[in-house]
Parts: structure tokens; C-alpha cells; sequence
């Protein structure tokens, strides 16, 4: 995944000024609303819509009245939501740089949805967001939401380093990862772009970072290969790794749940 060091400051506006405790202990005012006080990552593939991420792993598709490009390049964003939610309902807005984009639908989307659409501003923008600075502004702001900083590259990518084991899917293959270097994610789907004979009766095999960078994103060059062989005599385990039997990785994105395959 291409990553540039781009800090993106979110201000989240509520217009409706209330109490420390009622912020608390408020609920959403229908099921698919977005808090905009827990954004997390933010991507833009097309100039009419964005993807966000919270951090509960839901995530959503934000749609403009009108075309608002230019969000992964921008300097300051901020959604403005009556009561903090965004639900699509009149009044909504998204600012970037100072520029008013009104918002005309929150559509709650999958896993798979939202890697693919990360991916996308990835190859437009080579701006994905590796950090968010997230700052709230209004009364009673809680002392925690003055600054925080959050890694993003797990909502649509996994380490190399951090796999701990694979299985066959009807996707691909699942993988499985150290939660806690990837975002709290365990298990990520990876969908291959072909069938792979090498996964029949395999039991080790590994990932190549197609840009090197140790990460498996979707990005093109990235692959499942067979480990070379330790067998003795067996000039197979004297292939590089860039000719070795492997697969082409379609696609990567965590699993909607914790459990194992």
C-alpha cells in the first residue's frame, strides 16, 4: 500500500450544545448512524462520496448533494452532524479546507467494500491515512479527545510479520494474525485472483509484499508462494522468491468477527 506521512485534523461539530454526561450516555437516533466523534480513517475513490471507519470496525459510505474532491489531499476536514450523528439527514456537512460539502446519504458497508474502496484512493491519491489526529470541539470536550493518533493500514492490510496461520476459504484463504500489532484484527479474508493449486496439501507457504514494504494490501505484486523445500538435493529450494509457484492476491480485509474460520 502506498502511504504517505499525511496527519488529517477532524473536528467534530455538534450543534445541538449538551452536558459531559448526556454526551456519554447518548444513543444513536437510528441503527446505521455514524458517530462523528469516532472516526477513525478516512478514504475518497471517487469526488461524490468518501468511506469512513469507526472504531467498533463499522463501516460507511458518506455521498455529497454535489462533487467534493480533493479530501485525502486536504489539510483540515471536518463533519458536522446535529447531536454529533451522521445519519444523512438535513443539516449534515462535510468541510474540507473551508470548502461546505452537504451530505446526502450514510449507507453502513462492508468490510470488503471499504478495503476496496482504500485501496482505489491508494492508486488515485497515494494518500491513504497512516495517522489521524482527531480533535473535538464544544462544551464539556472530555480531556482523552484532545489529541490521538491512529494507525489505519490494518483496516485494509495485514503484516507479514504478525501471521500466525492460514486456512483454505471459499474467498481465497483466511489468515491468521497477532491482534494486537494489527489493529485488533485476527483474522483477515484473502481473496485470490484465480484458483491456487499450490494451497492443495500445502502446509507452508507465504506472503510477498508486492511493494516491499512487508504489508499485504490487494496492491499489485502481492502473492501467496510455496516455501522452498528442505528436502536435500531438491533444487527447488534454491528458487528466488519471485519465481517460486504462488498466487496473486485480489483482495484483503478483516473478517466481521473475531472467531477462527
Amino acid at each position: 500500500m502506498n502511504v504517505r506521512p499525511l496527519l488529517l485534523a477532524l473536528a467534530f461539530a455538534s450543534f445541538t450544545a449538551t452536558t459531559l454526561h448526556a454526551q456519554e450516555a447518548r444513543t444513536p437516533p437510528a441503527p446505521d448512524c455514524l458517530d462523528a466523534r469516532d472516526v477513525q480513517q478516512v478514504e475518497q475513490n471517487t469526488p461524490g462520496a468518501i468511506a469512513v471507519a469507526d472504531s467498533q470496525g463499522r463501516a460507511f459510505r458518506i455521498e455529497f448533494t454535489t462533487a467534493c474532491p480533493g479530501v485525502n489531499e486536504a489539510d483540515t476536514l471536518r463533519l458536522e452532524a446535529p447531536r454529533g450523528w451522521a445519519c444523512g439527514q438535513p443539516g449534515e456537512r462535510v468541510v474540507v479546507d473551508g470548502r461546505s460539502c452537504p451530505v446526502s446519504t450514510v449507507t453502513l458497508i462492508d468490510a470488503r467494500s471499504f478495503a476496496t474502496i482504500a485501496r482505489e484512493s491508494s492508486r488515485q491519491y497515494a494518500a491513504t491515512l497512516p495517522g489521524v489526529t482527531v480533535t473535538a470541539k464544544g462544551r464539556g470536550r472530555r480531556s482523552s479527545d484532545a489529541r490521538h493518533t491512529f494507525q489505519t493500514s490494518s483496516a485494509v492490510c495485514f503484516a507479514t510479520r504478525n501471521v500466525r496461520g492460514w486456512s483454505e476459504s471459499p474467498e481465497g484463504v483466511v489468515v491468521e494474525t497477532n491482534p494486537r500489532r494489527n489493529g485488533g484484527h485476527r483474522y483477515y479474508h484473502v481473496e485470490l485472483a484465480s484458483s491456487c493449486s499450490i494451497l492443495a496439501g500445502s502446509t507452508d507457504v507465504e506472503f510477498q509484499s508486492g511493494l516491499q514494504n512487508g504489508l499485504i494490501c490487494g496492491n499489485p505484486r502481492d502473492r501467496i508462494v510455496m516455501v522452498p523445500s528442505a528436502i536435500e538435493g531438491d533444487g527447488r529450494s534454491h528458487t528466488p522468491g519471485f519465481a517460486r509457484p504462488g498466487c496473486d492476491i485480489l483482495a484483503v480485509y478483516p473478517k466481521d468477527d473475531s472467531r477462527g474460520p
